[in-house]
C-alpha cells in the first residue's frame, strides 16, 4: 500500500466564546483562542486536530503556535510519509517547546493515517473500548453557582465532578460538603487547585475535604515545593493528580523518581499522541493511574482526546472533556454523540468528523494586529 506523503499543513487561528467566562486558580477564561491544524496528503486525505493557546500555563498563544506551525514544523517535515511517525519527531524534537503546536501537527497526522487506513482512529491507536466516561468540570465562582453548575450536570447524567479550588480554603471545603450532599455518594468528585494553595493552606484544607469523599487531589500546590509535595500525598488517603507538572515523558521520569504522585493527567493536545503514548506507558510501568485532561478545547479537540482515551485500558477514570459543552457554537457539522454522560466514538475512519467550513471562517481570526 503507498503511503501518502505530506503535501500541505495548515494553521488556522480561531475563537469561540464560552456562555460565561470560566475561571480557575489561573485566571479568567471568556473564550477558547485555539488554532485548527490541517494537514493534507499528496493523495488528498486530510487529517484535522486543534491546538490550544494557553500561554497561562505553556508559554503558548495562537500566534505563537501558528507562526511555530508555519515557520518551523512545516519545513521540516514536508513530503514525509504520514505514517513516518518516528522521522517527524526527530525534527520536531529539534525545536524546542512549542508543546502544543508540535502535538497538533502530530495528532492531524494520525488522523490521516487512521483515514487513508480505513479505521477509526481510537481502533487504529489500541481499540480497547469504544465509548468514554466525562467529567463535568465546576469552575470557580459563587458558592451558590458552583452548587448550581454541579446540580444541573448531575440531571443531564454526569457522575464525575472535577471541582476547581483556589478562593479561600473556608469556601471550597464549604463548596465540597454542598455538592456531595447535593449530589449523594454515588459520583465522584475529586479538585484541582491548578497550584494556587500554598503547602500550609493545602495542608489544612484538603484533610478536611477528605471527610467529603473527595477521591482525588490535582496540583494543590506549586510543583517545585517537592518536599511538601511528597508531605501532602503521605498525609492524604488519596492520590495526587500530576497535570501542569508532567508535561513530557521526561517529566513522568522526574516524578517517578520524586514518589509524590499517584495519578497522571493527559493532555494530547500538548504532547501528542506520539508522547502521550510514551507517558502512558511509564506511568503503567510506575503504577500510576491515568485520566484525559482538557484545554479548553472546542469539539474537535474534544473528540481527538476522546479517540485516544478509548484506545488504551490504562485510562480508568472519566475524561475531562465537556468544555466544548459549554461554548456559544461548535465547529463540527453534527454534535458529539453524547449519552448518560458518556462519550460514544464515531465509526467512520479517523477522527470521523465533518468540519462546518463555515463557521470556522465566521470564527476565524483575520488578523493578530500590531502587537
Amino acid at each position: 500500500m503507498l503511503i501518502p506523503t505530506i503535501a500541505k499543513i495548515e494553521a488556522i487561528p480561531f475563537t469561540l466564546s464560552f456562555d460565561t467566562s470560566l475561571r480557575s486558580g489561573r485566571g479568567f477564561f471568556p473564550k477558547a483562542e485555539n488554532v485548527l491544524v490541517r494537514v493534507t496528503t499528496d493523495t488528498g486525505v486530510v487529517g484535522f486536530a486543534e491546538a490550544m493557546g494557553f500561554k497561562q500555563l505553556f508559554g503558548e498563544s495562537q500566534q505563537s503556535i501558528v507562526w511555530a506551525i508555519e515557520q518551523w514544523i512545516a519545513p521540516k517535515i514536508m513530503g514525509l510519509p504520514i505514517s513516518a511517525i518516528e522521522k517527524v519527531w526527530a525534527e520536531l524534537d529539534l525545536i524546542q517547546g512549542n508543546n502544543t503546536a508540535k502535538g497538533s501537527v502530530d495528532i492531524a497526522l494520525h488522523d490521516a493515517l487512521a483515514k487513508h487506513i480505513g479505521l477509526p482512529l481510537y481502533q487504529m491507536l489500541g481499540g480497547w473500548v469504544d465509548r468514554i466516561g466525562l467529567t463535568w468540570i465546576v469552575g470557580l465562582a459563587s458558592i451558590e453557582q458552583m452548587l448550581e453548575d454541579a446540580m444541573t450536570a448531575s440531571a443531564k447524567g454526569f457522575k464525575s465532578f472535577k471541582i476547581k479550588i483556589g478562593d479561600s480554603t473556608e469556601k471550597d471545603v464549604e463548596v465540597i460538603r454542598l455538592i456531595r450532599e447535593a449530589l449523594g455518594n454515588d459520583v465522584l468528585l475529586y479538585v484541582d487547585a491548578n497550584q494556587a494553595y500554598t503547602p500550609t493552606e493545602a495542608m489544612r484544607a484538603l484533610p478536611r475535604m477528605m471527610e467529603y469523599g473527595v477521591e482525588i487531589v490535582e496540583d494543590p500546590i506549586p510543583h517545585w515545593h517537592t518536599e511538601s509535595r511528597l508531605k501532602l500525598a503521605r498525609m492524604l488517603p488519596v492520590p495526587l493528580l500530576g497535570d501542569e507538572s508532567v508535561v513530557s515523558p521526561m517529566d513522568i521520569k522526574r516524578e517517578i523518581d520524586t514518589g509524590a504522585l499517584g495519578m497522571i493527567n493527559i493532555k494530547t493536545a500538548r504532547s501528542g499522541f506520539y508522547q502521550s503514548r510514551k507517558i502512558i506507558h511509564l506511568a503503567e510501568q510506575a503504577g500510576y493511574r491515568c485520566l484525559i485532561g482538557t484545554l479548553l478545547e472546542t469539539d474537535i479537540g474534544a473528540l481527538a482526546s476522546a479517540h485516544f482515551g478509548a484506545a488504551f485500558r490504562a485510562f480508568t477514570y472519566p475524561a475531562e472533556l465537556t468544555y466544548h459543552l459549554k461554548m456559544q457554537d461548535h465547529l463540527l457539522d453534527s454534535p458529539l454523540n453524547i449519552q448518560d454522560g458518556s462519550l460514544i466514538l464515531p465509526t467512520a475512519p479517523g477522527l470521523g468528523i465533518e468540519l462546518d467550513e463555515e463557521k470556522l471562517e465566521r470564527y476565524r481570526v483575520k488578523s493578530f494586529g500590531s502587537h
